[in-house]
């Protein structure tokens, strides 16, 4: 099972919680014309404890994934070049780097491999949260 605690805000503020048992069924409820809508989140996997996912997702720059586990913050990575510049995606002060945001398809394949069967997807970057350098940010 996968629990969701998404707040959405395109078309204003909307909180989405709950359960479902599949990436596929996430994937239907947080998409709508076609692409995930711009949104910060968790999500957590029943039965594992101490592990987490935090997404966030901006129409202009993708998804950003990162990975909490035992052994520390994993982000997702697609320019090592664009960590220091980094966009509000809450409109409140709450910045990511712009690097760390990855293509949305990939992203669902990225959370699909980590929920089923536990791996880092070896088709993207990542890096700990220590690598990001002074400028940068991330959230988990």
């Amino acid at each position: 099972m996968i629990i969701y605690d998404i707040d959405t805000t395109e078309n204003g503020y909307s909180k989405l919680e709950g359960e479902v048992r599949s990436i596929t069924q996430l994937k239907s409820i947080l998409t709508s014309a076609g692409r995930i809508a711009d949104c910060t989140g968790y999500l957590t996997i029943e039965g594992l404890k101490r592990n987490s996912i935090c997404i966030a997702a901006l129409s202009a720059y993708g998804v950003s994934i990162a990975i909490t586990d035992a052994e520390g913050v994993h982000l997702t990575l697609q320019d090592a070049d664009k960590l220091t510049e980094v966009v509000d995606v809450w409109g409140d002060g709450l910045d990511i780097s712009i690097g760390l945001f990855i293509q949305e398809e990939l992203a669902w394949q990225v959370l699909a491999e980590y929920i089923n069967d536990r791996t880092f997807s070896k088709d993207t970057q990542w890096i700990m949260s220590a690598d990001i350098p002074e400028g940068g940010n991330y959230i988990c």
